[in-house]
């Protein structure tokens, strides 16, 4: 199989090479120098010879003639990078099947040979995509004898063979999502287990991570054992459910449900992950398996899957969870806070009433963490912390009781901390809500309810000020157009003595309106700026929304007015009042640059979104690159 490697023996096969012709041997010199470069009719190893490109060139666009004289020295041209003619062909848009299949009949050693990344011809096919060129290869391997040392056949060797990553070409199929491809290498070799890659993840983990929902069901029904492994312990489960799958996870299931309390290296089971990310369909279906893994904590802080959605206020998850299993609300973490302390800090007031309605979770009012405080002191806290514009307060008073009497163990009852606050306990909240827990919890163990709150007041306080100032020049400004109309009145004793000049004029009433529009708002939002001043109302964010909406409404109405009103006086010269309009009128254009910025600025701030948008793109990528080949291949067909 083998081509031979021992140079010193070229010069005895050379007209078995080349032929017996004297013309042919004389154009033929093969010797070894120092630096071991090997001249093959003036083709050299080195890669910076100028004739070696010429052989790179060749295999890019698969001709194969210029490798027929020189098939004993054919896995001696490589690149830099170590790339044989079967690695260059592959990843060129001209990549052939019969220049892959003739260059193996000359030099079938090339088969198993890797480049300088460790890729085997059948890695950097599975990268590409390169369906055909996978079957060819798969085809000349079965044409080899089975190697007697390791008892199996070449065409098993080369799909079990790891790169310098740890992959086989199924991990490489499987990143890619090259569904044919993945069919056709895992039922070559189905009762293979394909070992971890130097990341630690299985093919089935890479299939079930990125979603791909046909080629975990390929391999679960084909393959006789299939490893489930992943890094830092986690499984094939672990990463379906992160992709939110319903499809991925039903199946895992069916083929292992041993797989829900599997935990990874934090102790995270699989419904961890789906109560900790508020995923409420996937949750259902690891429920409806198997209930039992809601006992289960973690390592770090023994927190439970209903604790996680607790502490991240997914209320639906909340329920579910409890549904299926009622015995587990009274479990708490290592600090003894048990659903509701986490409940109070994490959802609203209408969440809170709703989930107070199950008289289950309404008797953990009582019950007291490590410190004394019970799940009352934290709502009390975290309403005044937070200045919550809810009245969390009237929760209090709903379901307090004598609870409201409880004390801590610093003596301080829900009353006195709701009144004068609690500093030990606001600490701890937010320091539980900025621990991320070395990554595992990506948005704090807690979740706070309004957790930007405090710096949007202070931002608000300033910018109050500067919009109300805008908002009463804009009323000033616009009530005293009302009285100065453009135009003038008219003079004339009678009826219509004191009456504008232009009632009548289209552009003239136009701007009576829009001046109208202008003041009427601004004064709105002066009222609303002065009501915020109250100190019961200074904290409602909404007031302020309002306000600046209608500041901005008033603007553009002010500026419509303007340009109407200035062309009704100035109809006669018809350039200047052209000229006029659209300087006025170009404030809009101000106001579509800015709001396409902040757009801009939403979407690139919205992960999802970002990755939907690269997911596509990546998409496009693969659609030109296959279109490219099957313009590629037409021309071959065509060209005679």
């Amino acid at each position: 199989m083998a081509c031979i490697s021992n140079v010193n023996k070229k010069a005895s096969r050379e007209n078995n090479i080349l032929g017996s012709t004297s013309d042919q041997t004389s154009n033929v010199e093969i010797n070894q120098n120092n630096d071991d470069e090997i001249n093959i009719l003036g083709f050299t190893s080195n890669p910076n010879n100028d004739n070696s490109d010429q052989l790179f060139k060749s295999a890019a666009n698969g001709i194969v003639e210029p490798f027929n004289i020189i098939a004993e020295q054919l896995h001696l041209i490589v690149t830099p990078l170590k790339n044989t003619v079967l690695h260059i062909n592959i990843t060129s848009e001209k990549a052939s099947v019969k220049f892959v299949s003739k260059i193996l009949d000359i030099c079938p050693s090339l088969l198993l040979q890797v480049n300088a990344q460790g890729d085997t011809p059948l890695h950097v096919a599975a990268k590409f995509e390169c369906l055909d060129v996978v079957r060819a290869l798969i085809k000349n391997a079965k044409k080899q004898p089975e190697d007697l040392e390791n008892g199996i056949g070449v065409t098993r060797q080369m799909l079990r063979m790891t790169n310098n990553k740890g992959n086989t070409a199924l991990h490489e199929a499987i990143r890619h999502k090259s569904f044919p491809m993945v069919k056709i290498l895992v039922n070559e070799d189905p009762h293979y287990s394909h070992s971890v890659n130097n990341c630690g993840e299985t093919p089935l983990y890479i299939a079930a991570e990125t979603g791909f929902l046909d080629g975990v069901v390929e391999m679960l029904e084909t393959c006789t054992w299939v490893t489930h492994e992943g890094p830092d312990g986690k499984t094939a489960l672990h990463a379906a459910v992160r992709t939110k799958s319903r499809g991925l996870t039903r199946k895992l299931l069916e083929k292992k449900e041993s797989l829900i309390k599997e935990i990874d290296d934090c102790g995270w089971t699989p419904l961890h992950y789906a109560a900790y990310y508020g995923y409420l369909h996937v949750t259902s279906i690891l429920l409806e398996c198997d209930k039992s893994a809601t006992c289960i904590a973690d390592k770090s802080r023994k927190m439970t899957p209903l604790l996680l959605a607790a502490s991240q206020g997914h209320i639906d998850i909340i329920k579910e969870i409890i549904l299926y299993c009622p015995e587990c609300y009274e479990l708490v973490d290592d600090r003894e806070w048990n659903a509701l302390h986490f409940a109070m800090v994490s959802l609203s007031k209408k969440e809170l009433c709703s989930l107070l309605g199950n008289p289950s979770i309404k008797k953990l009012v009582h019950e007291k963490d490590a410190k004394g405080n019970t799940p009352l002191h934290v709502l009390a806290t975290c309403t005044r912390s937070m200045h919550s514009a809810d009245p969390l307060s009237d929760i209090i008073d709903q379901v307090r009781g004598d609870g409201s009497r409880a004390v801590n163990k610093q003596n301080i009852s829900v009353q006195d901390a709701f009144n004068y606050g609690c500093p030990e306990l606001e600490q701890e909240i937010l320091a539980l809500s900025e621990d991320t827990g070395n990554g595992l919890y990506s948005r704090g163990v807690i979740h706070k309810r309004d957790e930007h709150y405090d710096g949007y007041l202070s931002l608000m306080k300033g910018a109050k000020e500067s919009h109300l100032v805008a908002a009463a020049l804009i009323a000033t400004v616009t009530f005293a157009a009302a009285f100065t109309l453009p135009g003038g009145y008219k003079n004339e004793e009678g009826k219509n003595q004191g009456t504008a000049i232009l009632s009548r004029n289209s552009a003239f009433q136009t701007f009576v309106i829009t001046d109208a529009l202008a003041m009427v708002f601004s004064i709105c939002a002066v009222f609303i700026y002065f009501i915020m001043s109250v100190e019961r109302f200074k904290k409602y964010i909404y007031l302020f929304e309002l306000g600046s909406w209608f500041t901005v409404v008033a603007m553009g109405a002010m500026v419509i007015a303007f340009v109407t009103g200035t062309y009704a006086v100035l109809a006669p010269s018809f350039w200047l009042a052209i000229v006029t309009c659209f300087i006025g009128l170009s404030f809009f254009l101000c106001v579509l640059t800015v709001g396409y910025r902040i757009i801009l600025h939403i979407i690139k701030g919205n992960r999802k979104l970002m990755h939907k948008i690269r997911k596509l793109k990546h998409k496009i990528r693969k659609l030109k690159r296959k279109l490219m080949r099957k313009i590629c291949k037409l021309k071959r067909k065509i060209e005679p």
